[in-house]
Formats: C-alpha cells, sequence, structure tokens
C-alpha cells in the first residue's frame, strides 16, 4: 500500500504542478462556454453601426413610418431609457408604430417588441427618387452594397398595401412580399426590423381600409402571457412555499454547463494518463518502475493520483462557478444539492475513462496509434452532447432514461437529468451508480490486465484482437 500511496503523490504533483495544468484549466471553460460570455460582452462594448439603406416603395406611402420609425429606433440608442421624443408629424400611422419604433411596446416589461436584435445597428433610410426601377438600377445598387457604400436595399411592392380580402382568399400565395438585398440577407437584424414595422403599418392601413379600428383592436389582442414557475414545496417547518419563475434561458444553459463540467474534468484528467503511460514506455521508464512495483501497484497508484488531480480540477471550477454565480446574484439557480452525486459520479467516471486510457497507452508505442484506438470511447464519453437538448426537454423521458443507465454515459447523463427541474425518482441515481461502480470494477480489471502485458510490449502495434487476448488470457 506504501508503494501505491507513492506513486499516486508523484502522479497528482506531476499532474497538477506544472504549467500546461494551469493553462489547460484556464483554457478549457474558455473553450466551452467563451462564445457565450464573448457574445454578452461584445453586444454591450461593440460601437453602434450605421447601416445605409435605400428604400424602394412602389406604394408611396410606405417610406415616411419607415423613416419615422428608423429615427425614433435611432434615437433610442442615445437614450437607452426609450425617452426618445415621441412629437412627429406622421399623423395616424405614426399612432400605429408608436412603441414599436423605440422598443417600448406592450411586450413584457417593457422589452424591446423585436427582442435585443437592432440595438447596436442605427438605420440611416434613404428614398430611391426614381419613378421606377430596372434590373441595372438593382444591379448599380448591388456593386454598392459589395463596395462597402451601402448596407441594404429593400424594395416594397405596389400592391402591398391595397391588396383586398378577396383576393387575399381567392389565392393566398399571391400576397405580395417585400424584397431585402444585403450580403447577409438570411442573418440581418435589418430585415427582421423592417418585417416587424411594414407589417404592422400595413396591417393598420388594410384595416382602416376596411373601416376597421385598429387601435382598439390592438388594445383587445394584447396577448395573456404564459409564465413557467416552479412547483411549491414545503420547508422544514411545514410552510408552502409558491413556485418561482423560471428563466428560460438558465433552464437551458445550466444544465448544459453541468454536463460540459462534468465532461471537462473527466478530460483533464484521463487524457494525461495516456501521454503519461506513453512516455514511460517509449523511454523505458517504465521497466525500472516495474523493478520497484508490480503492475497493479503501478497502475493503483496512477489511478488514485489521478483521481485526487480530477478532484482538484473540480474544487476550482466549483469555486470558479460559485464566485461568478454570486457576482451575478445567480446563487438562487445553482442546483447545490447535487454536488455530492457529481463528486461520486465524478470519481467513478475518471476511474473508468483513465483506466481506458492507460490500458491504451501501454499496449501502442506512438500517440497517433492511440488516437485511432481511443476515437470510439471518445465517442462514448461524448455521447450525451449528441442529445442533451431533448434530454432537458423531457429529463424523464425514455430516452434520457434508458440512456443514463448506459455505463460509459451515465456521470454525463445522469447530472445533466439531475440539474434541471425535473424529478428525478431516487432509484435512477441509485440504480446508475450502481451500474457504473459494476462497470468501472470490471474495465478497472480488463484495462489491468492489458496493462500488465502492454507496458513490457515491444515491436508490432497490437491489433485490437491481441488486446482483446490480453484482457482475456492475461
Amino acid at each position: 500500500m506504501r508503494k501505491v500511496i507513492t506513486i499516486a503523490i508523484r502522479e497528482y504533483q506531476a499532474m497538477v504542478g506544472t504549467k500546461a495544468f494551469l493553462f489547460s484549466m484556464l483554457m478549457m471553460p474558455l473553450l466551452m462556454f467563451g462564445a457565450i460570455f464573448a457574445m454578452e460582452f461584445l453586444s454591450k462594448a461593440g460601437d453602434i453601426k450605421d447601416q445605409k439603406i435605400v428604400v424602394i416603395d412602389h406604394t408611396g406611402k410606405l417610406f415616411p413610418v419607415l423613416a419615422l420609425a428608423a429615427n425614433k429606433h435611432n434615437a433610442t440608442l442615445e437614450k437607452p431609457d426609450g425617452d426618445a421624443d415621441d412629437s412627429d408629424s406622421g399623423g395616424i400611422m405614426s399612432e400605429r408604430i408608436k412603441g414599436k419604433a423605440n422598443g417600448s411596446g406592450d411586450e413584457k416589461d417593457g422589452e424591446d417588441s423585436f427582442g435585443n436584435f437592432s440595438k447596436g445597428q442605427r438605420f440611416l433610410l434613404e428614398k430611391w427618387d426614381g419613378e421606377g426601377i430596372t434590373d441595372e438600377d438593382r444591379f448599380a445598387l448591388s456593386e454598392k452594397i459589395r463596395n462597402q457604400e451601402l448596407y441594404a436595399f429593400i424594395e416594397i411592392p405596389k400592391d402591398t398595401v391595397e391588396i383586398t380580402v378577396e383576393e387575399l382568399m381567392a389565392d393566398p400565395k399571391s400576397l405580395p412580399f417585400v424584397k431585402f438585398y444585403s450580403e447577409d440577407s438570411n442573418f440581418s437584424d435589418a430585415r427582421q426590423w423592417f418585417g416587424v414595422i411594414i407589417s404592422e403599418t400595413v396591417k393598420a392601413e388594410r384595416l382602416a381600409a376596411d373601416n376597421v379600428d385598429f387601435e382598439r383592436i390592438k388594445k383587445l389582442s394584447v396577448p395573456t402571457p404564459v409564465r413557467g414557475l416552479g412547483l411549491l414545496y414545503k420547508d422544514a417547518s411545514g410552510q408552502i412555499t409558491a413556485g418561482k419563475e423560471k428563466d428560460d434561458m438558465a433552464a437551458i444553459l445550466l444544465p448544459m454547463g453541468v454536463m460540459m463540467m462534468m465532461f471537462m474534468v473527466i478530460f483533464m484528467a484521463a487524457q494525461p494518463m495516456l501521454e503519461s503511460v506513453l512516455e514511460e514506455k517509449s523511454q523505458r521508464i517504465a521497466e525500472v518502475l516495474l523493478g520497484s512495483a508490480n503492475p497493479f501497484q503501478l497502475m493503483s497508484g496512477k489511478l488514485l493520483g489521478t483521481v485526487g488531480g480530477s478532484l482538484t480540477i473540480l474544487v476550482v471550477y466549483l469555486a470558479g462557478g460559485f464566485l461568478l454565480a454570486s457576482q451575478k446574484g445567480w446563487t438562487d439557480m445553482l442546483p447545490l444539492d447535487i454536488v455530492p452525486w457529481f463528486i461520486v459520479f465524478q470519481v467513478l467516471g475518471v476511474l473508468f475513462f483513465a483506466a481506458i486510457f492507460m490500458a491504451v497507452g501501454a499496449s501502442v508505442s506512438q500517440l497517433k496509434e492511440a488516437q485511432s484506438l481511443l476515437l470510439p470511447v471518445w465517442m462514448l464519453l461524448m455521447s450525451p452532447m449528441f442529445i442533451w437538448f431533448m434530454v432537458i426537454r423531457e429529463p424523464n423521458g425514455p430516452l434520457a432514461t434508458w440512456f443514463s443507465f448506459f455505463p460509459p454515459a451515465t456521470p454525463t447523463m445522469m447530472m445533466l437529468r439531475m440539474s434541471t427541474s425535473a424529478t428525478i425518482p431516487i432509484w435512477q441515481p441509485l440504480a446508475g451508480l450502481v451500474l457504473l461502480v459494476v462497470a468501472t470494477m470490471i474495465g478497472v480489471y480488463i484495462a489491468a490486465r492489458i496493462f500488465r502485458v502492454g507496458l513490457l510490449w515491444q515491436g508490432k502495434t497490437p491489433k485490437f484482437g491481441d488486446m482483446v487476448k490480453w484482457a482475456i488470457r492475461g
């Protein structure tokens, strides 16, 4: 046992005492979650872009409305509180789009009617002065877009407003559509912005032409919000506590974050074992070590050191996550009750995959040979990431339930399910834990037999069939 502990301490120090370990601990969260925080940071720190857009209004009615809406939107960018000057000369049409243009409509809590997609863009509209437009004109405008002189041009058909109800009912496909030309037309925020403004305005004009009071319909059509709340529960004193409103993004990102943390801990603990064993074998260090300890002691010490390193990683990440949540005011959303489960599943997951990585590292002579053997193992470890969104939608569905009993995916899948707001029957994590313990014992036993033979194997790279024979015959 003393030799096992000595090897474990040595492996732990070799794992956590390097600059590469500290660098990888910093880079892994950035690679996994950096894009989310980068988008948030850039959306706040980015400069407001001026988008020059030519409007070709064949109706002769919509450009004043669009110009008014653009002016109110631009004023909102300069006054974030949305207190832009409401004075205008747009007549009845300006009243119909008031609130829509400056993002202070009837939506929940006064949020922007279009979300936040247009807050970083200032729309500078220019009316097309020609009596008509030809393909040559459209090509000239397209060239200006390519030369960065123009962002986009939009063409509104003449019968957009004047089409009758009878015509729409006769052939719904005949509905005229507005053409938006830009280099990024599929993903353009401006296209969505124009779509909302034009749709609301055209709707108002059609209702007015039919002598229907648009403002009254708008007031009567205010949607009834349906907000998701958590279930009620009783505290220790027996008092019933009302469920809290759930944040949709938190309901998605929190389970995903727990899943990614489990993956990162297992990855950062198992991968160094492959490289360590491969290096010791190629440099004949393993032969010296086997003079002082047998293969079982050597492998056991390495696995214990790996588990200690993985727990260090977990503690650092948990502390960093709790600090970030405290700064953001998210501590009440953290599923702290699953931390003990996370630690147990993480230890077993590290033992399971680290043993496999060590067996592969002992069997090959070069890293590229190990990569081909480990591809199926990586696929098993990453398999929950392919279905994680379906799992958080139905944490107790058949797919999520049965897949969490598949031992290679159990640590990640079970934590993904338990971090949702759904109530997972207690027998399921217990059954998953028992299955994972059995699978880990079998996996470590088989890996130890392969490790014992492969560590001194030299020359030809063993085939998969050879490794199976080592596992069976020892």
